[in-house]
């Protein structure tokens, strides 16, 4: 299945649908009951407007145990993000969001203590015209992510144990982990720990799993970044940056060429 377009728009255009995904925006991996607890509708409400979004692309799920956890799947509106909004006007678009959000959150700081911040972990998902073989490839060779991956060389020999490595293109690292478990071409995992900026370098690593499901004509990619230690840099880094990466990584396997051409 790919994402119609007119499916995010229908699925955003209701008030409580997105009410639902401010709430997980605040805190992803949340239960049918917490989600429930925060919005002023019934349970069979709640979980009819979690099918559409889920149908929508909006919202991934993942079952622990017996519970089911929701969480925000933002790629279908950077999809849109990309289309609609022209490189002229996304500087300013962006100026203003940040400004917006920087009042905001220091209105918010002056008149609530914040609580001590839960473990977090940040999944996304994005259906790609391709095969599992080409996906595997793009993922794990570096002449494919210095195209998609901030301009990233990938390293590594993919056996269970083996280091790997992102190196910028003067050689510098950006990030670097161990590799857990390669059963290509279905399912990656891996540690990494953020090196590209000083203020990720103190995090400590997380786990990454990489997963590709074949559907047809197209595959379905998901990627899940767990163990982050409360909203560290390195999550609200992965956060903001990984719709951007899984963009590139689409429009590379679709058209042959890099989403963002380099400078």
């Amino acid at each position: 299945m790919v994402w119609p377009v007119e499916l995010a728009f229908k699925a955003l255009a209701d008030r409580s649908r997105r009410s639902l995904l401010d709430r997980l925006f605040e805190r992803d991996g949340q239960t049918l009951t917490q989600l429930c607890a925060q919005e002023e509708m019934t349970r069979f409400g709640v979980m009819k407007h979690l099918r559409v979004l889920e149908g929508a692309g909006l919202v991934t799920t993942r079952r622990v145990g017996r519970v089911k956890l929701h969480y925000l799947n933002p790629v279908p509106i950077r999809l849109i993000h990309d289309r609609w909004i022209t490189k002229y006007a996304a500087t300013w678009a962006g100026a203003l969001g940040d400004l917006k959000r920087q009042l905001e959150e220091e209105t918010m700081s002056d008149t609530l203590a914040r609580p001590a911040a839960p473990a977090r972990r940040h999944i996304q998902q994005i259906h790609i015209r391709t095969t599992p073989e080409r996906l595997w490839e793009a993922i794990t060779r570096a002449s494919d992510t210095r195209n998609y991956f901030y301009g990233t060389l990938v390293e590594s020999t993919w056996q269970k144990g083996a280091s790997l490595t992102y190196r910028n293109a003067d050689g510098s690292l950006a990030a670097e982990g161990l590799v857990i478990e390669a059963d290509a071409p279905r399912r990656l995992v891996h540690t990494l720990s953020a090196l590209w900026d000083d203020q990720v370098t103190p995090d400590p690593p997380h786990r990454v799993t990489w997963t590709i499901e074949p559907m047809a004509a197209v595959c379905r990619l998901t990627v899940d970044h767990e163990g982050f230690q409360g909203a560290t840099a390195t999550f609200r880094s992965v956060q903001g940056g990984l719709g951007v990466i899984l963009d590139g990584l689409k429009t590379l396997l679709e058209t042959g060429q890099p989403l963002m051409p380099a400078q």
